[in-house]
Order: C-alpha cells, then sequence, then structure tokens
C-alpha cells in the first residue's frame, strides 16, 4: 500500500483546491438556482478541468481517472454549483468517438455544460438502443453516434460518472464536517464551547471516520479498475452506496451541530445539507446499489469499465507481504494436523505451546522483532498479512499479540539486564506476557489505577489487583501499571514493569464470558519486584503507555475476525436448504451480504492505512483510533445482522457456519471494549482529528 500523491497529482490537487474554495465559488453556490453558474462553468472548463481526461491532441492534458477524482473532491469541497462530474465523464465519451457531431459537441461543452438525461441549461445525453442521442435545452434531439460499441461505451462512462459523483459526495462531506467542528469549537453554551459536549463531538467523530473511509474505498475501486481486478466492479458500487449514505449523515450531523443557526439561509452550512441531497439521490434510492453490488459479486453481473490511467497509488498489500503471506501458509499446511484444527478457539484456548514454539524457531511469530531478538525485521504491512493467513487456519494470534506489547516495551524502555533475561524466552516460545492495564475500579481510564507500587531499598512492593489480564494463566510475565506516587496528578505518578507471574503474592482467578472465553483477575500481594524489572522512569509511565497504546489501536488485530465471519456466511448462503435453493439465489440475502461486505471493505482500508502510517512514518494520532473504532463497531453490528438473517439457524447452531456467526455475534462485543471502548476513541478523533475541545 501506497497512499502519497505523485507529484502530477498533488499538483493537480492544490490547483483543484485553490480554485474551487475561492470565496467566489462559495458567492456562486449561494445564489444558484437549477441552472449552473454560467460565468463560473467558463472559468472551469478554461483551467481545463472539464476535458482533463482527453489526450492532449482532443485539448485535454490526458488526465487519470484518479486525478479527474481529485479534481470532482475538490468541487465538493467548495460546493461549487456545477455538474462537473456528469461533465467530466461526458467529455471523456466523446472523445472516446469520431463523428463530427461528437466532436462538435465537444467543443460547444466549453461553454454549454455537456451531461446526461434533462438538466437545465445544459446539453443531455441519452441512450436509445445502440444510438447515442444529445437533447438540448429547448427539447431538440440529434444522433451523436450508432454502433455495435456504444452501448458499452455509455456502460462504462456512467461508472466513471458514478466514480466522480462520489468523490464529490466525499469532499462536500468532509467541508461540512470541518465546518461543523469549527463552529463548534467558537459557539459557547452552559460555560464551554458545545463541542466539549459527547452529543455534538461523537457523531463529527463517526461522520469523518465513515468519509474518509469511503474516500479509501473509491480509491481502491479505481486502483482496482487499473489492476484489473475482477471485483473491481463490485467496489465502484459499494463505494457509490456508501458514500451517497454516509455523505448524507455527515451533512444531517454537520448541520445539526449548528443548531437553528443551521436551517438559516444565511449560514453556508444549508447549502451542503442540499447540494449533498441532490447529488446522492440523482440515481435514486442509494440502498439500491447494493443490490448491484451483490449482484456483481455472487450473481455473476458484469461491468464495463472505464479505463483508469495510472492510480499514482496503490491499495494492496504489496508484492512482498503477499509473498511471505505464502510462505507462511506453506508452513502451517506443513504444520497444522486435524487435531490442531479440534483445539484451535479464537481467544487464549486456542494458544497451542509445541505450535508456538515451531513459529518461534522459524521466525514466524515475531517476524518485525530486530534479529538480534529471534525476528526478521518483517515491515508491518507483512505482519498484517500473516494475520490474516492465521486467521484463515482459525488460529489465535492474542497471545502472541500481548507478548509483543510486552515485548516491544522491553526493547524500548528496559534495561540491557531486562532484556537480557526476558526476550530470548520470549522469543523461543518458552514465555508468553499478558496485560495488566485494567482495574475492578478504572477500565478504559487506565491511568486513575490503585495498583501500588512502593519503592523498598532495591525492589517494589507491588498490591492491588487487574481486572481482565487475559492470558495470565498461560503468561510467565504481565506487563503491569501501578501507582508510584499518589500525591502526582494521575498521569503523572504511574510506573510500568514487566513483573514475572511466578514471583510470592500473585494469585490467578479465572472470569468465563459471554463469548465462551477465559479471562482473569489477578491479585498482587505485596509483590516483591526488583527495580529492573521496571520499564522507563519512575513516574514515567504515560510514555511507556502511550508507545503501547500506538500498538493496540491500530484496530488490525481486532479487524481479522470480520473476515471469519464474512466467510462463514458466504458459507451458510451457498448451502442448499430442503428445498435445493441457496440463500444466496435471494436478491434481498445478497443485499445484505452486500452491505457486510462493503463495511468489511472499509475496515480492511482503515487498518492497513494504519500499517501503512506505521511504514512511511506518516503517523498521527488519530488514525489509529480510527481503525479501531470502525472496525470493531461495525464488525459487532455487522455481526448482529447476519445472526438476524440466517435465525433461527444461528440459535441452534444447526451448522457449524452458523455456530460461527453466532459465537461472533458475542465475541464481538468485547473487541468494542478491549483496548480503550470506541467512546474514547470517539473523543480522541474529536480533539485530534477535527480540532474540537477535550470532552
Amino acid at each position: 500500500m501506497n497512499l502519497e500523491w505523485n507529484e502530477q497529482q498533488e499538483m493537480m490537487r492544490e490547483v483543484a483546491l485553490r480554485f474551487f474554495e475561492r470565496d467566489e465559488v462559495l458567492k456562486a453556490a449561494r445564489g444558484a438556482g437549477e441552472a449552473p453558474d454560467v460565468a463560473l462553468w467558463r472559468e472551469t472548463a478554461e483551467m481545463g478541468f472539464v476535458t482533463m481526461r482527453l489526450s492532449a491532441a482532443q485539448g485535454g492534458s490526458g488526465a487519470s481517472l484518479m486525478e479527474a477524482a481529485l479534481v470532482c473532491e475538490a468541487a465538493g469541497r467548495g460546493v461549487a454549483p456545477l455538474p462537473l462530474p456528469d461533465a467530466i465523464a461526458a467529455c471523456t465519451l466523446l472523445g472516446g468517438l469520431e463523428g463530427q457531431a461528437a466532436r462538435r459537441l465537444l467543443h460547444d461543452a466549453q461553454t454549454r455544460p455537456v451531461t446526461f438525461g434533462a438538466a437545465p441549461e445544459c446539453v443531455g445525453l441519452e441512450l436509445e438502443g445502440d444510438t447515442l442521442i444529445a437533447a438540448t435545452p429547448d427539447g431538440e434531439k440529434r444522433t451523436i453516434e450508432s454502433g455495435n460499441a456504444i452501448s458499452a461505451l455509455f456502460e462504462a462512462t456512467m461508472i466513471e460518472r458514478t466514480i466522480l459523483r462520489a468523490a464529490w459526495l466525499a469532499g462536500a462531506a468532509t467541508r461540512a464536517i470541518e465546518m461543523a467542528a469549527a463552529y463548534a469549537s467558537e459557539r459557547r453554551q452552559f460555560g464551554q464551547p458545545i463541542g466539549a459536549f459527547q452529543g455534538v463531538a461523537f457523531p463529527l467523530a463517526d461522520a469523518i471516520t465513515d468519509i474518509e473511509g469511503g474516500q479509501l474505498l473509491l480509491w481502491h475501486a479505481i486502483w482496482s479498475i487499473a489492476q484489473g481486478k475482477e471485483n473491481a466492479g463490485a467496489l465502484v458500487a459499494m463505494a457509490d452506496w456508501w458514500l451517497a449514505h454516509s455523505a448524507r449523515t455527515a451533512a444531517q450531523r454537520a448541520l445539526r451541530s449548528f443548531g437553528g443557526y443551521g436551517l438559516s439561509v444565511e449560514y453556508d452550512i444549508q447549502l451542503y445539507f442540499r447540494a449533498i441531497n441532490r447529488v446522492a439521490l440523482a440515481d435514486g434510492d442509494p440502498e439500491r446499489r447494493l443490490g448491484l453490488a451483490g449482484d456483481r459479486l455472487w450473481a455473476g453481473a458484469a461491468a464495463t469499465l472505464p479505463d483508469a490511467g495510472d492510480p499514482g497509488i496503490d491499495m494492496g498489500m504489496g508484492a512482498k507481504a503477499e509473498a511471505f503471506a505464502g510462505q507462511v501458509r506453506d508452513f502451517l499446511q506443513a504444520e497444522i494436523t486435524p487435531d490442531i484444527v479440534a483445539q484451535a478457539h479464537a481467544s487464549t484456548d486456542g494458544h497451542l505451546p509445541d505450535l508456538h514454539r515451531k513459529l518461534a524457531a522459524a521466525g514466524l511469530a515475531y517476524p518485525d522483532w530486530p534479529k538480534q531478538w529471534g525476528g526478521q525485521n518483517r515491515s508491518p504491512m507483512e505482519v498484517t498479512a500473516l494475520g490474516r493467513v492465521f486467521e484463515q487456519f482459525g488460529l489465535s494470534r492474542i497471545p502472541i499479540g500481548c507478548t509483543n506489547m510486552g515485548a516491544r516495551m522491553t526493547m524500548k524502555f528496559g534495561s540491557p539486564e531486562l532484556q537480557a533475561e526476558v526476550l530470548p524466552r520470549l522469543a523461543d516460545g518458552s514465555a508468553l506476557a499478558c496485560l495488566g492495564f485494567t482495574e475492578p475500579g478504572s477500565g478504559s481510564d487506565m491511568y486513575a489505577a490503585q495498583t501500588r507500587a512502593v519503592r523498598d531499598g532495591g525492589d517494589w512492593l507491588i498490591s492491588g489487583q487487574k481486572m481482565f489480564t487475559t492470558g495470565a494463566h498461560i503468561s510467565d510475565y504481565v506487563l503491569l501499571l501501578a501507582r508510584t506516587d499518589p500525591a502526582l496528578p494521575k498521569h503523572k505518578g504511574i510506573t510500568l514493569f514487566l513483573v514475572p507471574l511466578t514471583l510470592p503474592g500473585v494469585t490467578i482467578q479465572p472470569v468465563e464470558t459471554l463469548q465462551e472465553e477465559r479471562t482473569n483477575i489477578t491479585f498482587y500481594d505485596e509483590v516483591r519486584v526488583p527495580d529492573r524489572y521496571r520499564l522507563g522512569e519512575v513516574n514515567g509511565g504515560l510514555k511507556v503507555m502511550a508507545a503501547a497504546m500506538e500498538i493496540e489501536h491500530g484496530g488490525e488485530g481486532y479487524h481479522i475476525y470480520h473476515h471469519s465471519l464474512m466467510a462463514s456466511a458466504l458459507e451458510w448462503a451457498r448451502t442448499e436448504d430442503g428445498t435445493g435453493r441457496q440463500p444466496i439465489d435471494d436478491p434481498a440475502v445478497r443485499i445484505r451480504l452486500a452491505r457486510v461486505h462493503t463495511h468489511l471493505e472499509i475496515a480492511d482500508l482503515l487498518c492497513r492505512r494504519v500499517t501503512w502510517a506505521i511504514e512511511a512514518g506518516k503517523m498521527n494520532r488519530a488514525i489509529g483510533p480510527m481503525a479501531k473504532m470502525f472496525a470493531t463497531d461495525i464488525y459487532m453490528a455487522d455481526a448482529a445482522d447476519l445472526t438476524a438473517l440466517a435465525a433461527p439457524a444461528t440459535l441452534r447452531h444447526a451448522s457449524s457456519a452458523t455456530a460461527r456467526i453466532e459465537t461472533s455475534y458475542r465475541q464481538s462485543i468485547g473487541q468494542t471494549i478491549y483496548g480503550g471502548t470506541s467512546e474514547v476513541h470517539r473523543g480522541i478523533i474529536a480533539q485530534h482529528h477535527l480540532g474540537l475541545p477535550r470532552s
């Protein structure tokens, strides 16, 4: 994956933003009627945006579909009162024809928009059989070109228009959310900015996450067209539905953030509300597009796709990650036995010590660790690919994930003595670590921890208890957060330790859960811990925890279960019932499955964006929480939906597939809580991405 625009794309994007974010464009939007603003249209044409997809010989710049999408996104940000997505697609279609009528109409497009269907003051293109017709505003119709190839060209053009409209919606919705956030940061009620209230901040955090996920999905669709991917047509329909749906929701939330003022025509937010709804609903109910996605995915419906050109970015895993996934798959196929399959479980109960040691010996337990500690210096994307393969085999990586965090903190903050003692044992698979952050009285507010660590000579005496120490019963160490100075503010008086669980005074008790996974409560009764097990400075635990949370907040470790849920749903849908029919033959079932598949694609892209950002040094405070919050919340919603779709078979566990679906539903709820609840992540997104006051 590479999400950096190339030089030409960046230049195109900046030029378009400067043009469409001018006050003159917003002024034109305020005064616009049903017809496009004539003066603004001519300016837009003179900038070369209308014909940008044509070759230089035809008066264009040979722009790619991705570059056209960036321009339309900028037009959406400025809520430009122009049918630019339609016009760009129409000019691309006309440029591919050879007749004189097409050339004349292409020339006229500089002064009057050429779109599709009837639109005020526009020439509308229509397809009648194998004939392309142009209808003028006064009702005159003339033939542009006929032939067997016209229908396919027209279908490809409609898909291009769909993509460009979706890009316009992404830009308009993003700008609407930004306007709402700015207003909510200034508007004061009850003695503070309204953006400090979760009722205002959280819906906007959801909205910006949904829109950015939709942008990634749209770019993925364009990239897939360029790559000739089999699912490209379905991805277009999925992005079309998601951005139409989420942009309308974002516009509504943004407008409501202004309160009663949002309803006033003096406030520009209402322009965005009107325009977003107009574009999103131009082709009818967006829900119908899910049916199209489902038909393209599972009913053999084909799509004629436009020429995308060079997308500039890469939305795939990358050749190295794919190759590494193949190596891991080969290893597991050689090692997995029927007994191992029978023992597989999503929780720590699925930890298989013998297999774990074999993985460690092969450098596959912690492949991204430095070579000095038994790793292979593999990239984050390669580890992501490995995780997907583990999930395909039904193997739990929860103990590996927890151990990785303890090891990483030891590498970064531990003394050489501690590193030499602990890391070789973790690396060879002979030891594991778990996490001791949460307490009975402090869950997501982990910095309110009351477990005490009191200095006693060269040791520390630790007393207290930790809740949800998952894996403690199979672990050798716990990464433990303790309060070392109760006189300091709660964020400053804490210290991290890597505590051996074999020390006297440690007690582990099981806690059974709804999802049939064991976790634990651990008690510490004046456990004497030598100072060498301390990580970082005394009272410097905030720095260590910040590094640990960067690992946990990416969402990838939680997101992999979504893939298994989708696979189980498809297995159920392709199983014949008593009448010889398969549920997937029902269009209504395909729509439900397409919705889940869309959510899965977006969650996947948001999580992989985090992985890419880590590799590229582009990480920021918000994108990890965006991925974790969206991926876990949507997984829970989809698991609930699929449990209902396949009911009552899911309640009876009538098959292995329906059993897995229902179990996923129970398991999914915890995913929205572990690693910080979704509400905590919404607060981070609102503050660090939208600039809202801290709630």
